[in-house]
């Protein structure tokens, strides 16, 4: 057995010890914690928990955005046991959500991010991947903060994994200019007007 694997069977040992408690307090920062120890355990990825369906919690082990360790993580997810009540993921997937979260600047300061007034600009590529454009009004960071929490939001509206195949350019500018700006749209459209595209 290789070492990856060694790691694989004992991360998923140990979480058949705490699935039934985690899925109960998915919240509690000593799981929390423990989770994230564990999971570290396993390499450059990361990690998520939410809801999947009625009675049932996902946990994702995430490629991190890294497309070279997505045959990782669905290693990892093969080898995981039957845990009641629990979905298993590769990547993170798409949320059912208002585009708003707490996140730290370049300072260290905790800011509230809200997409709502985020708008985009998507361009077509001839081997159908994307760019696309950002406005991001009134962000209380750097564009380094702003380029991470782009990658946030298009993960949490997209799902990581067609964010990774679909998206291969990204760019914050100040004006759309007078010719494209009627081509801007709401952010929490994305994935719908993809979907239409491909």
């Amino acid at each position: 057995m290789d070492l990856n694997q060694v790691e694989i069977s004992s991360f998923w040992d140990w979480f058949k010890t705490i699935s039934a408690d985690l899925l109960i307090n998915p919240t509690d920062t000593y799981f929390i914690n423990l989770l994230d120890t564990q999971v570290s355990k396993l390499g450059n990825v990361d990690w998520e928990i939410g809801p999947w369906e009625e009675n049932v919690t996902f946990l994702a082990i995430s490629p991190n955005l890294n497309f070279e360790q997505l045959d990782f993580t669905r290693k990892v997810i093969d080898a995981a046991p039957y845990c009641s009540g629990w979905k298993f993921l590769p990547s993170k997937p798409p949320k059912d959500w208002c585009g708003i979260w707490e996140m730290e600047n370049e300072i260290g300061k905790t800011i509230l991010v809200d997409t709502s007034n985020w708008t985009y600009i998507l361009h077509r590529f001839d081997d159908e991947g994307f760019g696309i454009d950002f406005q991001i009004p009134d962000f209380a960071g750097d564009q380094t903060t702003q380029y991470v929490a782009i990658d946030i939001a298009l993960t949490g509206y997209l799902g990581e994994e067609p964010f990774m195949n679909l998206i291969q350019d990204i760019n914050i500018v100040d004006d759309f200019g007078e010719e494209m700006s009627g081509k801007a749209t709401s952010l929490k459209y994305i994935k719908k007007h993809i979907e239409q595209i491909i």
